[in-house]
């Protein structure tokens, strides 16, 4: 049994471990996909005015975008302070999901707000060494609001002067409960193999065993010590002693060396599948030619709406409907190869524009957008971005058909009052794409 807890106490820092590591990345990739598109001089020059520029409020739209799609438990920007006993914190910006910014909006934090006893001065002494950093820093932290795993990074200014904090937390609640889950389930297996070597030890008490036996164990013991440093399951393996007794002792040692070699594969095979079938999905889901998502992605995100629309739990989405024009044309006229470029030329400035919504290829020449959020809000502005990048392609000296792409755009809004599916929403802005069509006399030929 003293065997068996080891193995579960030692797998548990390995998963503990890998987790940890998994967390690290994580956050590493939001620091440094945040501090890219940070100015730091202007954003230093708000902290000491408290004034909101142009630029900071595109900062904080940018933070919460990404708040929504990395998910973190918080991501912030803060300045520690001295004055008052060295314990409170300025609040430069603190990301919030679409909700909180915009609904319910209590309890947000704003650019000088001044922390009161959310913070200890011990917690305030770390965040002032962390702004001798150049690197990311990591820790736990158990603070007011929870307990958490952190990284935080100095910002500094054009001088190299340090004048911030970006921090990113996550939750550490579930990630314990599931390494927690997983290290019963392999105890489980432990606790079996270890009954076998209880029995086997109380038939066999004679001087041919206890020697083999202390030889297992210290084994064992190298193996727990072992794998409390590995950084990688593929590290972690176990040393068999040199057994040559043929009998339960080492048929014992087998087990336990193929069990952990097991054990082993199978955390190995856990992560490879699960990359694999993260990356089979994004395959299957992306056009080959564009990098747009396909009809696939398209027929499981309208599901999804439709799901959403059923149960009442969404307000509002648009469908902007896009048909190339001379499609047919530019194959005939040129070749296939030239359709390609104008189809590839149509995505760039639609990706371009719609960089914060996704768009679908549907069929060869028609593709749709899905408008949410601040794209939806925004959308006359975009349409006319977008119509003027077009206008701009079409207008250089010597543009090759394929070089300057003509849509006919047709949109369309959801209405919970007349609207039962997205099919309704899109046959609205099908017409509309059409009558557009005839407007600019590129009716389809094909």
């Amino acid at each position: 049994m003293v065997l068996c807890l080891c193995l579960g106490v030692s797998i548990y820092f390995s998963y503990r471990d890998f987790f940890f590591k998994q967390s690290e990345e994580h956050i590493r990739n939001i620091i440094t996909y945040v501090i890219g598109y940070i100015d730091n001089d202007d954003l230093k020059h708000c902290a000491e005015t408290k004034v909101e520029s142009e630029k900071y409020k595109k900062l904080m739209a940018f933070m919460d975008d990404v708040k929504e799609d990395f998910n973190p438990q918080y991501l912030y920007i803060i300045r520690p302070l001295k004055e008052n006993g060295g314990n409170h914190v300025m609040i430069l910006l603190s990301a919030e999901n679409n909700y909180d910014r915009y609904e319910n909006t209590e309890g947000n934090l704003y650019l000088g707000d001044i922390t009161e006893d959310e913070y200890t001065k011990e917690e305030v002494d770390i965040y002032h060494n962390v702004m001798g950093e150049k690197d990311i820093v990591f820790m736990e932290s158990n603070t007011y609001w929870g307990r958490s795993y952190c990284g935080f990074y100095a910002l500094r200014d054009s001088t190299g002067a340090p004048y911030a904090i970006l921090g990113v937390d996550i939750d550490l609640t579930q990630m314990y409960h599931d390494i927690l889950d997983k290290t019963i389930n392999v105890l489980l297996i432990i606790i079996v193999i270890g009954a076998i070597f209880i029995y086997v030890f109380l038939i066999w008490t004679s001087k041919n065993i206890t020697g083999p036996i202390e030889l297992l164990e210290k084994s064992a013991i190298r193996y727990i010590e072992h794998s409390k440093h590995v950084s990688s399951p593929d590290k972690l393996d176990f040393e068999k002693p040199n057994l040559d007794i043929e009998n339960e002792v080492e048929s014992l040692s087998n087990t336990i060396g193929q069990m952990t070699e097991n054990i082993k594969d199978y955390m190995l095979q856990v992560i490879s599948a699960e990359k694999e079938t993260a990356y089979m999905k994004q395959l299957a889901n992306t056009d080959s030619l564009t990098g747009v998502r396909n009809k696939f992605a398209y027929d499981e995100r309208v599901e999804n709406l439709n799901e959403k629309i059923s149960k009442d739990r969404i307000d509002n989405f648009g469908i902007l409907m896009m048909d190339l024009n001379f499609l047919k044309k530019i194959n005939d006229t040129y070749g296939h190869e030239y359709g390609d470029m104008l189809i590839q030329n149509f995505c760039g400035v639609a990706c371009d524009v719609f960089a914060h919504s996704p768009i679908y290829r549907t069929g060869g020449d028609e593709f749709v957008v899905i408008l949410q959020k601040r794209d939806l809000e925004n959308v006359d502005q975009l349409l006319s971005d977008f119509e003027g990048n077009l206008s701009r392609l079409s207008s250089k000296e010597n543009a090759k058909p394929w070089e300057a792409p003509s849509v006919a755009v047709g949109k369309a809004y959801f209405d919970r009052n007349t609207d039962s599916c997205v099919e309704d929403v899109f046959r609205r802005a099908d017409d509309a794409m059409y009558k557009r069509k005839k407007e600019m006399k590129a009716e389809r030929t094909d």
